[in-house]
């Protein structure tokens, strides 16, 4: 008699990723997943006899924690309302048919502010000029020299 074995793959991921597109599956688990702390093999649990083997059945069980541990940055998409206004413009533009894939437009993951989305949306509106003075409040004088890059690389000025 032949030894038979049974392999099984489970991936966790967020409500963010849609488990039926293999593509957004994959990037979790490529970009949410340490392999040293977020992987686990369940080796050879023996099963007995499975219906559709002549033998004894081993199992092995592979286990990917493909989901965030921390908050990220926003998806690099704009937001949804953008979104929508540039599909308007597009049909109204007769181009293509549009075919979007989830996700189509951004959504935060934990860490985008209010501060930013204020600026996003002067930015929007062309409100260039505002944003740049936003901006200029936060410039601090510097008071010493920056460390010269060589420095930093460990070669000494001459």
């Amino acid at each position: 008699m032949s030894e038979n074995t049974d392999n099984h793959i489970c991936v966790a991921i967020n409500d963010d990723i849609n488990p039926d597109n293999t593509n957004q599956v994959w990037w979790a688990i490529a970009y949410r997943c340490n392999p040293a702390d977020d992987i686990q093999i369940i080796n050879y649990k023996a099963m007995g006899h499975a219906p559709h083997t002549d033998g004894p059945t081993t199992e092995s069980i592979l286990l990917i924690d493909a989901t965030l541990k921390v908050d990220f940055p926003p998806v690099a998409l704009p937001k949804r309302e953008y979104m929508e206004k540039a599909k308007g413009i597009w049909q109204e533009l007769n181009l293509p048919p549009l075919k979007p894939e989830s996700p189509w437009c951004g959504y935060s993951l934990g860490e985008w502010n209010e501060e930013w989305d204020t600026c996003a949306s002067l930015a929007a509106q062309s409100d260039w000029l505002l944003n740049g003075k936003r901006s200029q409040q936060f410039i601090k004088e510097m008071l010493e020299p920056q460390m010269p890059t060589g420095e930093v690389i460990g070669i000494k000025p001459q």
